[in-house]
């Protein structure tokens, strides 16, 4: 039986859920969805993953999303379930309320950028080459008919937050010299073709097991769009952790194939995208990731030269 001190009630809504021994909240991430580890009787791990009913279609797109990437192989969360529980009271959510159910196997390891930067160079390196085909190998998912243009997807960022970025009360000193390079790039994006894109690609989602292999989670934010968008995460936070890895992913990923002569055009629109509004999403927080926010975007300023260059100074052969 189900050890009811360790499984709140309300869980016995989900199928299987008497398999289960205990549930631990996991606290940590940005993701709004609630998470908990799942201990099940036979020994087995699980992430089980909580969102409001109100996103049902969403996640159900999410999960499938998961499930294609990981049919191509990459070592990654293996998707088990997904469901929807319309119960209230003790069979509803925390809150007794409809919720939407995601599970998926848990990856034992460590947190990578926790130990990334104490690895050797060549270590870190090789972890990177392999994190960049693994990213080439994601990119090869084609995106479903009807999906926005990259062009269009991000004239229409640019609208939506070029406001917010005017009212939210911190500029950045380069923002106009910033938007003119945005705009010198976007022609680039014309007949660029939309792809399935993780979303959230740096080392802070990704694990390493014990036997020191590494593994992808979290693809709460992925989406369809111009695949070389997952690169705005190189600069702006895996660069920082492991610069040996950064330039193993960049390295991995071109090599898996030529790449287009517009590659790192659009790579470092994406990042200037990514200097300018990062702060519309950080100023709600407030202190510390006012500062971070605005530290970080001077960073990435000044790896593209003041974006006089398209090539991160630190990559640039």
């Amino acid at each position: 039986m189900k050890n009811t001190s360790s499984i709140p009630d309300w869980m016995n809504n989900i199928p299987d859920s008497d398999r289960w021994q205990t549930a631990e909240p996991i606290l940590k991430g940005w993701s709004a969805d609630q998470k908990y580890r799942i201990f099940t009787h036979d020994g087995r791990s699980l992430l089980l993953r909580l969102s409001d009913a109100s996103l049902a279609e969403a996640k159900k797109a999410e999960f499938e999303r998961v499930r294609q990437a990981s049919a191509l192989g990459i070592p990654m969360s293996f998707p088990v379930a997904f469901g929807i529980c319309t119960g209230s009271g003790a069979q509803g959510g925390p809150e007794g309320q409809p919720f939407v159910y995601s599970l998926l196997d848990w990856i034992e390891g460590e947190d990578a950028q926790d130990i990334l930067p104490h690895l050797a160079d060549d270590q870190a390196y090789r972890l990177g080459c392999e994190a960049g085909e693994w990213l080439h190998l994601m990119h090869t998912l084609p995106a479903p008919a009807g999906s926005a243009s990259p062009a269009a997807a991000a004239r229409s960022e640019i609208e939506r937050k070029q406001g917010k970025y005017d009212s939210c009360g911190h500029r950045l000193p380069f923002d106009r010299e910033l938007i003119r390079q945005i705009e010198a790039r976007l022609p680039l994006l014309e007949n660029a073709a939309p792809a399935f894109r993780q979303g959230d690609y740096h080392p802070g989602n990704m694990i390493l097991a014990p036997g020191g292999s590494l593994h992808i989670i979290d693809f709460n934010r992925s989406d369809y769009g111009d695949p070389y968008r997952d690169f705005n995460r190189l600069v702006t936070f895996t660069s920082r952790i492991s610069l040996p890895f950064a330039k193993g992913q960049l390295d991995g990923y071109l090599q898996s194939e030529p790449h287009p002569p517009d590659f790192f055009g659009r790579l470092s629109l994406y990042c200037a995208l990514e200097c300018l509004y990062a702060i519309v999403w950080a100023a709600p927080f407030g202190e510390p990731e006012i500062s971070d926010t605005l530290k970080r975007s001077r960073q990435i300023w000044t790896d593209f030269d003041g974006f006089k260059q398209n090539v991160p100074i630190w990559y640039d052969k």
